[in-house]
């Protein structure tokens, strides 16, 4: 008896363990639907959940910029539970010479990443730029600018988002002008002049950049426009460098270095406003984002700002520049990065690009509405200068291939640094060049 009734028994209990087992457990598809979120996704916490999607969002922001950007992955972390941005900023000019491209290198570039123009097609050449045409929310392509989005397209694919426009202008310290008799310069002789007068032991007479790069041309580009010299001919295909044009503003530009009125080495970077904040400049080309740190950082300092000056006989000409939002072509998760990127800058609710672009920095952005939605504040203090003559003279900032980028750097140098005169220069330039385009 006692044999046959454990042989009852023990099946029983068996039975009873496995159910009670399976109560306990977390990775049934009933445990997994009570622990989703609103949304449908899986919640953050809880037994049963999928495990979020992480992506790497590399910048180069400081300040103000980064804490914007700081915020905006926090919100959307917090918005939904299926991915969680990880974001890390750097100093500029480590970000461009190697993070970025020792990263991408060894396979481990960001899912989501920033890219200035100048170095756009060479990431583009190198695959790094996923198509963000798919991801565009209905309807919002159309209220990009058109030549902001044409500055991203190649074969017909938008590799990256534009999410700002920004200009350059000449800032200069007004009481200083004043002290050494010089007047505000609208013309190149002009700013040559001032710039000697300025100049002292402590006192930079006008701050350029003096390293290669892609902050580099973007500056030169406005010389090279206003004197009348282009890169390429009209078909695109060949260079157009080696004319009297980009000689003159290859010398023009060489000038200032030879002489010295423009420091080889800097304490701050070219694109830093900090230059004439902390008084060791008298004027710099600077752009529209030198506004928001003037108004917060260097209130008491009497920084004023006017268009670029210009050649007898030349054009007012700027350039519009701006960092992209890209996402990396080679991300296994390619699809949440452009999500966040769209959500980012290209979303229905325009709160995000108008407070990066009318509160955090000042920027023009590459939306119309978000353009006619900040318009009040684009006649505030020194914006009114740019908005109400710099704006309208502002051409996209061009897109080249790395070598005609390279060979266009290699140009300024020369003359700059290596005792060549314009032409010389723009020659051995125009062939490089043409090689490049081959």
């Amino acid at each position: 008896m006692k044999k046959t009734r454990w042989k009852i028994v023990l099946p029983a209990l068996m039975a009873l363990l496995l159910l009670l087992l399976a109560g306990c457990g977390s990775g049934g598809s009933n445990n997994q639907a009570e622990n989703a979120g609103s949304n449908g996704a899986p919640a953050a916490n809880g037994g049963g959940t999928k495990e979020k999607v992480k992506l790497q969002f590399w910048d180069m922001h400081t300040e103000a910029e980064q804490k914007y950007f700081q915020d905006l992955v926090k919100a959307y972390n917090a918005s939904q539970s299926n991915v969680e941005i990880e974001y890390s900023t750097y100093n500029q000019a480590d970000y461009t010479s190697t993070k970025l491209p020792i990263a991408f290198s060894g396979g481990n570039g960001p899912d989501i990443y920033m890219i200035s123009p100048g170095d756009f097609m060479k990431f583009s050449n190198s695959g790094y730029l996923a198509d963000l045409s798919p991801y565009f929310p209905e309807g919002i392509k159309e209220d990009f600018l058109p030549s902001a989005l044409d500055a991203v397209t190649v074969d017909g694919k938008i590799l990256a988002l534009p999410y700002e426009m920004e200009l350059l202008g000449l800032y200069y310290n007004e009481d200083m002008l004043k002290q050494a008799g010089v007047e505000v310069p609208k013309t190149w002789d002009e700013l040559l002049e001032a710039a000697r007068k300025l100049t002292t032991d402590k006192v930079a007479g006008l701050v350029l950049p003096p390293d290669k790069g892609a902050y580099f041309n973007f500056n030169f580009y406005p010389f090279l426009w206003q004197a009348g010299g282009k890169v390429l001919a009209d078909d695109g295909k060949t260079s157009a460098f080696n004319s009297p044009e980009t000689a003159k503003a290859l010398d023009f530009w060489g000038t200032f270095f030879q002489e010295k009125l423009s420091p080889s080495k800097l304490q701050y970077g070219p694109w830093e406003i900090d230059n004439l904040g902390k008084l060791t400049a008298a004027m710099q080309i600077c752009g529209t984002w030198a506004v928001s740190r003037i108004e917060d950082v260097y209130g008491d300092v009497p920084i004023k700002l006017a268009p670029l000056p210009i050649p007898d006989g030349g054009k007012s000409v700027t350039t519009a520049g701006g960092w992209k939002f890209a996402v990396n072509a080679k991300s296994k998760n390619l699809e949440e990065a452009a999500k966040f990127v769209m959500w980012a800058f290209a979303d229905a609710d325009t709160s995000r690009p108008l407070k990066w672009a009318t509160e955090t920095k000042f920027a023009y952005p590459a939306r119309q509405s978000v353009v006619e939605a900040g318009k009040e504040i684009y006649n505030k203090g020194l914006r009114q200068v740019y908005t109400n003559e710099i704006y309208e003279s502002a051409i996209p900032e061009p897109v080249y291939n790395p070598d005609v980028v390279e060979a266009i750097g290699d140009a300024m140098t020369q003359v700059m640094f290596g005792n060549k005169t314009g032409a010389e220069a723009a020659k051995d330039a125009d062939a490089k060049i043409n090689e490049a385009m081959k």
